[in-house]
């Protein structure tokens, strides 16, 4: 569960999240900014998007920790940039430049040299250090 929480379910949230956001603002684009602007703002139901992505992405990273080191886990949430930048670029018409698609291809091989940086020995003396300290409370 946590690699695809990681490589599919995290990103997905992520952008998921960016869009409600962007969505909210520009329903609020001609709204003063004050605490009615807040109250206002709370009421939409993209507010509502934005929150439960949110959560739901707190989870699922909650659930990754568990199972994959966090050296190795959090280089990987740079794949939501890529996510990102697709769903502007698909949903929002916002255009694309050359040096992002570039910078999303160096993220992409970033992440795979983290991903396979350490090798099996590794991993498994970061499981036992994990389990004995998950005994020992």
């Amino acid at each position: 569960m946590a690699f695809y929480s990681l490589w599919i379910g995290l990103p997905v949230l992520s952008a998921l999240f960016q869009a409600s956001t962007k969505m909210l603002a520009t329903q609020m684009r001609h709204t003063p900014f004050s605490w009615s602007w807040l109250v206002q703002a709370t009421h939409s139901p993209w507010a509502v998007v934005l929150l439960m992505s949110e959560v739901l992405s707190f989870v699922l990273w909650l659930n990754v920790l568990t199972n994959v080191p966090l050296s190795k886990a959090f280089p990987i949430t740079a794949v939501a940039y890529i996510a990102i930048e697709l769903m502007s670029w698909t949903l929002f018409k916002e255009p694309v430049m050359p040096l992002q698609i570039i910078g999303s291809v160096l993220i992409l091989a970033g992440v795979w040299f983290v991903s396979i940086a350490s090798d099996n020995e590794d991993f498994e003396r970061y499981e036992l250090h994990h389990s004995e300290i998950s005994k020992s409370r």
